[in-house]
């Protein structure tokens, strides 16, 4: 057996580069459809060597993880998985998983997959033990080629100088006020008239999606990629294209090169062709500011974005960031920033427009604390107590990562006394936990932003609520999302008001954050008292 379990992938290897060899020639000749008839193909092969090579360590210490229940060699969930993945029910077929026990253990694409839904579990793997399970080889390589070295795609001494650098960057004090969303906002009211007047519905996932990218950009480059004045962005598109095939990438690990991806060199392009000009305009500008400093001008460098403050500083090396660097730097950040506020806003939206009671007490709190259209200012914004609550409603039922992997470097046990193989890839899920009705009761798939309440949320015990991941990698967006989301919610109340489209649910799913594959149907109104 030994034998055989060493010789199969290299023997399937081959196989498979054969078989994709085929397919290519095929494709160019108009005689296949690309990945479908691979994606059938392998599956099986995934699959069978994943019963092969993986999970046969038993464990040196604790006690093993119940396996998943599966037949024929898996091939029943892969089925299902694949199934749920074309239908946009993955975030459900998870959640069923977890219906079998809280921690699983299965084989998938060659590895040992371990399944942890624990919030002790969570909390050993983000914060306990840390250093032993970082995003690992198979993450680095899917999204090497659209994020690079940067902090979203790095580990270890790279991840931790880009991250002390950024971190003086999202202080409150950086947007304490509304005043880096003005612009923008007001971009929105203007879209938001034409629609009313058209009686139009509006996909509000593809306004904010566009706002937040504009909003993230200035905020992080002091310069705007205007894509509230572009409905069909370039750059929106390539940055949601190569997402989803990375999100695919990452899900196959060793066997990433079968994942179609014929646009993806055009659609990286794209975004660098927007990107490394901001990037080449601020390193000329800070050549330029440094020369007079030397000359005895008084120029003084202002730590006015996050791109200028990089360009101040060095790498993990101590060597100034060269180009490459920098537009990595600032398409994780961007990704960060972005989606993070694109996804609370649009479910957000969703929720409130499904429950018009709720958002009359939203309001309500509004005109008390601001009033009917006075802008918010940093202490207005803190008063905003039950709005807070609906926020954080929203990030339970609609984390904006729902799924993360991590690699176990070295043997290992968690707190439930289940034993961790080394090698394993470890996948926790907050859409999963949070949802739990173990810990939040029998309501738990409701939409119930008094359970933040004073009284009822001391019952959230540590680690069941992690929207923002947690410990050493919690996302340094976390209180500029909050912000923003009060800061556009609170304006757009004000003027506003809206409700979900008769018939309309939404589909949520993940590539790397949350999306509804259908958009968000509503319908918007002027508010009138």
């Amino acid at each position: 057996m030994s034998t055989t379990v060493a010789s199969s992938p290299t023997l399937v290897s081959n196989l498979l580069a054969l078989l994709r060899q085929r397919q290519r020639s095929l494709v160019k000749r108009g005689k296949a459809n690309p990945g479908l008839a691979m994606l059938a193909l392998t599956a099986v092969l995934y699959f069978w060597i994943g019963r092969l090579r993986a999970g046969k360590k038993g464990p040196s210490r604790g006690k093993a993880i119940p396996h998943l229940k599966t037949r024929l060699f898996m091939l029943d969930v892969g089925y299902k998985y694949v199934k749920a993945r074309a239908e946009g029910d993955e975030l459900k077929f998870v959640q069923d998983l977890s219906k079998e026990g809280l921690t699983l253990t299965t084989e998938f694409v060659g590895h040992c997959l371990i399944l942890a839904f624990e919030p002790s579990s969570v909390q050993h793997m983000l914060v306990k033990n840390f250093e032993n399970y970082p995003k690992g080889p198979a993450f680095h390589k899917a999204f090497f080629p659209f994020m690079g070295t940067g902090i979203f795609n790095a580990d270890g001494a790279a991840w931790k100088n880009q991250r002390a650098l950024a971190r003086p960057h999202f202080q409150v004090t950086e947007y304490k006020g509304a005043a880096h969303i003005e612009t923008q906002i007001n971009q929105v009211f203007g879209i938001l008239d034409e629609v009313i007047v058209k009686r139009a519905r509006l996909d509000a996932q593809d306004l904010w999606s566009r706002y937040t990218i504009d909003t993230a950009t200035g905020f992080l480059f002091g310069d705007c990629v205007n894509a509230l004045d572009i409905p069909q962005s370039k750059f929106v598109s390539a940055f949601n294209y190569t997402q989803k095939v990375c999100g695919w990438k990452v899900r196959l690990c060793d066997y990433q090169a079968f994942v179609p991806a014929f646009e993806f060199p055009q659609k990286v392009k794209d975004m660098d062709a927007v990107l490394l000009p901001i990037v080449d305009s601020a390193i000329a500008k800070e050549i330029q500011r440094r020369s007079q400093a030397e000359a005895g001008a008084e120029n003084e460098h202002q730590h006015d974005n996050l791109l200028n403050h990089f360009l101040n500083s060095v790498d993990e090396n101590g060597k100034p960031f060269d180009r490459i660097y920098l537009r990595d730097m600032l398409m994780n950040f961007l990704l960060a920033g972005r989606d993070t506020s694109t996804n609370l806003l649009t479910f957000m939206c969703y929720n409130l427009g499904k429950n018009p009671e709720i958002m009359k007490r939203v309001r309500d709190e509004i005109f008390e604390v601001v009033g009917k259209d006075r802008k918010p200012d940093h202490e207005d914004i803190k008063k905003l107590k039950f709005m807070k609550q609906v926020i954080n409603e929203t990030l339970r039922l609609y984390p904006a990562v729902p799924f993360n992997i991590k690699t176990c470097l070295e043997d290992d046990v968690l707190p439930n006394g289940y034993f961790i193989p080394k090698g394993s890839l470890v996948v926790h899920s907050s859409y999963v936990t949070h949802r739990m009705k173990e810990y939040w009761g029998e309501d738990a798939e409701e939409f119930d932003p008094d359970r933040w309440g004073t009284e009822r949320v001391k019952v959230v015990r540590p680690f069941m609520f992690f929207p923002f991941h947690a410990g050493p990698r919690i996302c340094l967006g976390q209180n500029f999302a909050y912000n923003q989301a009060m800061n556009t919610m609170t304006r757009l109340m004000q003027k506003y008001t809206w409700k979900v489209v008769d018939g309309f649910v939404p589909k949520p799913e993940s590539d790397i954050t949350m999306y509804s594959r259908n958009g968000m149907q509503l319908i918007f109104d002027h508010y009138r008292d």
